[in-house]
């Protein structure tokens, strides 16, 4: 399957075995600018996140995701080598969002990039307790 960026003429592959509920749900996160591209100034780290509807998943693009998906299904595939996405779609996300230029990028002094991860940590281990 193949989806037109912007209008350009340029093509993308979209993963083959994504189903129409998991593109539904890409093009909803970076319609509403829900990926994010943290950028602390002046060292330029940077770190991406996805917001979710419950929780904000910490991404580094193409290959990791800290959600239930990636972790209990899309790598359990990839370790056992028995094929199928090997992504979920906060990646997918990412990826469409980066080719339109729909990421919402956020600038924060390097004073507060602890806090930021402190803040992010708490998040995900919410998300992991599931409270």
């Amino acid at each position: 399957m193949y989806v037109m960026v912007d209008g350009k003429g340029l093509i993308m592959p979209i993963y083959h075995s994504v189903g129409k509920k998991c593109m539904e749900r890409v093009e909803i996160i970076a319609y509403r600018k829900a990926v994010k591209l943290h950028v602390f100034m002046p060292s330029k780290r940077t770190i991406w996140t996805v917001v979710g509807n419950r929780y904000e998943y910490w991404i580094n693009p193409p290959d990791y995701c800290t959600c239930k998906d990636y972790y209990f299904r899309a790598r359990a595939l990839a370790i056992e080598g028995k094929g199928g996405e090997t992504s979920c779609y906060h990646l997918k996300a990412v990826e469409i969002a980066k080719a339109r230029g729909m990421v919402d990028e956020v600038h924060f002094h390097d004073d507060e990039y602890y806090d930021f991860i402190r803040a992010l940590i708490d998040t995900i281990y919410r998300g992991v307790k599931g409270g």
